[in-house]
């Protein structure tokens, strides 16, 4: 294909190529065509590319149109860090899905130290790890400012991992069959979760962090949970505008700490904060 001014292909999976290219161009859109594209396990170091920076965007025709299958095996699956530390802006990646069998993270924004963060960025991706022996699914480390609308699930470990997500906005679903579906812990604050579909699944929701405050929920739906639909485990206050508990939910809720409101439901209220000592 011909590339446009400002953008480059995909070409068979090689994220390395890809960012190099973009580079030499000063940053734009990396394309990833409709298909299902074949990639080697990857971390991309922004510090490798400053003609790029962060003037880039990943851009595909779908989640479920264009995807990128990471493969089978030890290890995490595709990673954007920077080991500069640098402050990073606008960063998008858009209409991709990502899929494997990785015993990692299948995909990671930013460093586990933090070292990075990445402002007012705008995701809209799926994940989707087979592996028993996941960490996870979707793993968003120093991300402050930014709308996420995602589709995440993951056979083991976390769905999606929010570690340090600040002040932003969250919609989709998660799903993690024998582990935690949604977990926000760190300075993971000042959220809304404008609505989020949690089902089939070993564990929902868990709050986890006494710096993991002042998130609200707009909207939270759980059916077919084998564990703990809502587990509060942080001092801090959050509140759900609206909870439905569908079907075949073990446990709607327990808090341990902190305090747990919930505006309209179709379940006692109380059953959110059921560990509490009354």
């Amino acid at each position: 294909m011909t590339e446009l001014s400002g953008v480059v292909a995909l070409r068979d999976g090689d994220w390395h190529d890809a960012f190099r290219r973009l580079d030499e161009r000063g940053g734009g859109v990396i394309w990833v065509p409709p298909g299902t594209h074949d990639c080697e396990p990857t971390t991309v170091d922004l510090a490798e590319y400053e003609g790029a920076g962060d003037s880039f965007a990943i851009r595909g025709g779908g989640m479920g149109t264009s995807v990128l299958d990471l493969g089978r095996g030890a290890g995490d699956g595709f990673s954007i860090v920077d080991s500069d530390g640098s402050d990073l802006f606008y960063v998008e990646i858009t209409g991709v899905g990502f899929q494997g069998h990785r015993d990692g993270v299948l995909v990671r924004v930013g460093r586990d130290d933090f070292a990075d963060a990445y402002n007012s960025c705008t995701l809209s991706l799926a994940t989707n790890n087979g592996s028993p022996d996941a960490t996870g699914a979707c793993r968003l480390n120093h991300v402050l400012n930014t709308d996420h609308f995602g589709v995440h699930n993951t056979v083991g470990g976390t769905a999606l991992d929010l570690r340090q997500f600040q002040f932003g906005g969250l919609r989709g679903s998660t799903s993690s069959r024998r582990g935690r579906s949604l977990r926000l812990s760190g300075y993971s604050m000042a959220n809304v979760v404008e609505w989020l579909n949690v089902e089939a699944c070993e564990d929902g929701v868990r709050l986890l962090g006494d710096d993991c405050g002042i998130n609200r929920f707009g909207t939270l739906y759980g059916a077919n949970v084998d564990g703990t639909l809502w587990r509060h485990d942080a001092t801090v206050t959050t509140h759900i505008d609206a909870a439905y508990v569908g079907d075949n939910v073990e446990t709607v809720g327990e808090t341990t700490a902190g305090e747990v409101s919930v505006g309209i439901t179709n379940v006692d209220a109380g059953a959110f904060r059921s560990a509490l000592p009354r």
